[in-house]
């Protein structure tokens, strides 16, 4: 390997305040994309990026490939709030981004904001920036994408990851020691990694933990180094840190299911006063029937056993907790096993199953068929439930990328 060539100044043109910083290595490579700070009240990524980016810029290390660091929500930022108008990262769906893009074209300014909701929202401003300091790294970019989406928790946590599931994203979890959770895509709309993974990008979302926690920033750290390593960005074992990065995070995730599936969200508005049962950590076992909160009605409690999960202890959000369940690993073999043989293709011909009459990419699921085997069955090939459509349960199938994926930006 070539030496890096740049440092993580800011690049020239580049906006100073989006951009954390950069390196490029002296030999073409895989781009790793990272944005911290989708939410304002997470600063732990901004801090552990600019870390990385400044160490790496100034070893001296061999490397192949690119670093970007950027942020993400910066008025929220500034303002130390999750969002200003609507959260940053719901917003990613494919039609909104569509109509995003179109702005960024040339001439494209006269029609911003047309056919969008919230045109006057700061997180409309903030994700047409974004996208176009996105759009420019990817067209610099010498290899394979990949997105790095560094968050925290309003409650104590473990380091885990969230991921759209798709085979190639579930690998790039796996290389980190910490719990893979699987179906947030499956109860919340317009994640950002969502439409990244529509481009084929390997993407994921990286907790490092609490919001204010010193842990969470080394957390963040440690989940980066660790993967410039396996990617192949630097040589493996160049850069181990104070002591082995690996075991150090594996640690903070002692005892926990290596791969977890979302099965419930207690969704909150502000006219509900939910209040969140103080103490939980996120990841605590619960019982069904157990009391995890309270709103204007009285006692909020669990519909479920499992692991609550993301507890809600901040002002905004409208995700009061979910519940999670083990999943156990072997079952992510047959899904592979299922997905490469093409065994979605069966899936209306089970009882109750049925093909969409507007979408090719999902099926509809009977009401009386639908429960926990039949669902089940469908996330194994591939498909995710999503809302109540023409009588039934919609379950769209996951986008799996194509083997060869664009590293430029696309309509989505």
């Amino acid at each position: 390997m070539k030496h890096t060539t740049s440092s993580a100044a800011t690049d020239e043109g580049a906006d100073p305040a989006r951009r954390i910083g950069s390196v490029r290595g002296g030999e073409p490579g895989p781009l790793i994309l990272c944005i911290a700070s989708l939410h304002g009240n997470e600063p732990a990524g901004t801090v552990a990026l600019k870390r990385v980016l400044d160490e790496l810029s100034g070893s001296g290390l061999p490397m192949r490939g690119d670093l970007v660091g950027l942020r993400g929500n910066l008025p929220a930022l500034e303002a130390g709030t999750r969002f200003i108008d609507e959260d940053l990262n719901r917003i990613w769906q494919r039609e909104r981004v569509a109509t995003v893009l179109e702005s960024l074209r040339p001439g494209g300014a006269a029609r911003e904001g047309a056919g969008l909701p919230m045109v006057g929202s700061a997180e409309l401003a903030e994700q047409r920036d974004l996208l176009a300091a996105i759009q420019e790294e990817s067209r610099r970019a010498r290899g394979p994408i990949y997105v790095l989406d560094l968050h925290t928790t309003s409650s104590d946590s473990a380091p885990f990851t969230t991921l759209g599931d798709t085979l190639q994203s579930r690998e790039l979890a796996l290389l980190l020691p910490v719990p893979m959770v699987l179906g947030l895509e499956e109860q919340i709309d317009g994640a950002m990694h969502q439409y990244f993974d529509r481009l084929g990008w390997r993407s994921i979302g990286i907790e490092g933990g609490q919001h204010a926690a010193a842990l969470s920033i080394e957390a963040h750290e440690d989940a980066v180094w660790i993967l410039l390593e396996a990617i192949g960005l630097i040589e493996a074992g160049s850069r181990s840190g104070p002591e082995d990065r690996r075991a150090r995070l594996a640690r903070r995730a002692e005892g926990l299911p290596r791969v977890l599936a979302v099965r419930y969200r207690h969704v909150v508005s502000e006219d509900d006063d939910f209040r969140m049962r103080a103490g939980f950590r996120n990841f605590d076992l619960v019982r069904a029937g157990d009391e995890l909160g309270t709103d204007r009605s009285g006692p909020v409690r669990a519909e479920l056993g499992g692991r609550v999960f993301l507890p809600l202890y901040q002002r905004q959000g409208d995700d009061g907790f979910f519940i999670a369940r083990r999943l156990a690993p072997a079952w992510l073999t047959v899904s592979r096993i299922l997905r490469g043989v093409g065994a979605d293709r069966v899936a209306v011909w089970l009882p109750g199953i049925h093909p969409h009459p507007d979408r090719e990419d999902a099926v509809l699921v009977a009401r009386w068929a639908r429960n926990r085997y039949v669902i089940g069955l469908l996330h194994l090939l591939g498909f995710r439930a999503r809302n109540e459509s023409g009588g039934g349960v919609m379950v769209r199938r996951v986008e799996e990328p194509d083997p060869e994926p664009e590293s430029s930006f696309a309509e989505g």
